[in-house]
């Protein structure tokens, strides 16, 4: 009983007071650290994945723009080269005119005479001969067109039968008004020796031999790409006859996807 009433002066009741009031403050400030401790990081996590994310948005846009730019360019280039085998075939459809349907100049070995071509000029009239028949024969082709003041590129099938009709023949009669000529000069020359730079310029008397073996040889390119083409063609429909798409099923409303 002594001890109880010790135990219960004032003193210790305030103590015991002091200590309930305070005890709550202390563990609640204990755990205040910890709290904006996490909130720091998860400020900075998230802080670093939004820039994360904004730095591959910067990346994919720039990925975008150079995409972008190397088809401009890619374009760009192709236009300047088919701008400039617009202006050779300009020049060159100059000399065919001149060779074969200019009025009163006399016969072709005539016109082959005055114009004096070389070999690489002479090669190039066959090549524009054969391209310009194969157009008319309305097989398809990629030509540069203009639409809306902007230059482009479209591929073109249409059949031309004056053009054809024009056209047609005049490899085989090139080739033989140059071996007329090839004739003449092996009948003025001889035996006489001619250098490798006039060879290669003028083709001395083998010119018509030439001129033969490069009409062959486009034409065989273009069969061979044909057959390609159609092989890939039938490749194509037999894997596709082989593998054919699964049936559709329309799903719980009916619907086909």
């Amino acid at each position: 009983k002594n001890t109880l009433r010790k135990d219960t002066t004032p003193s210790t009741i305030m103590k015991v007071h002091f200590i309930t009031l305070i005890l709550p403050v202390l563990l609640s400030s204990a755990f205040v650290p910890q709290f904006i401790s996490k909130r720091v990081v998860g400020q900075k996590s998230s802080g670093l994945f939004s820039t994360a994310q904004s730095e591959i948005e910067k990346l994919r846009q720039r990925a975008k723009e150079l995409r972008e730019s190397a088809q401009r360019d890619e374009h760009s280039v192709h236009l300047a080269q088919a701008e400039k085998k617009a202006k050779e075939d300009g020049k060159t459809d100059q000399l065919i005119h001149a060779l074969f349907f200019e009025e009163g100049a006399g016969s072709l070995v005539d016109r082959l005479h005055k114009k004096n071509l070389s070999i690489d000029t002479l090669e190039r009239i066959v090549d524009r001969l054969d391209e310009r028949e194969v157009i008319a024969e309305g097989k398809e082709h990629v030509c540069l067109v203009e639409k809306d003041g902007k230059a482009t590129f479209e591929r073109v099938s249409k059949r031309d039968e004056n053009e054809l009709a024009k056209i047609q023949g005049k490899i085989e009669d090139l080739i033989e008004g140059v071996k007329v000529l090839d004739e003449e000069f092996r009948a003025k020359n001889g035996q006489k020796h001619v250098s490798h730079t006039e060879d290669q310029h003028w083709g001395s008397d083998k010119r018509h031999v030439r001129l033969t073996s490069r009409a062959h040889e486009i034409r065989r390119e273009r069969e061979e790409q044909f057959q390609k083409r159609l092989e890939e063609f039938y490749e194509a429909q037999r894997l596709k006859k082989d593998n054919p798409a699964p049936p559709k099923v329309k799903d719980d409303h009916g619907f086909i996807p």
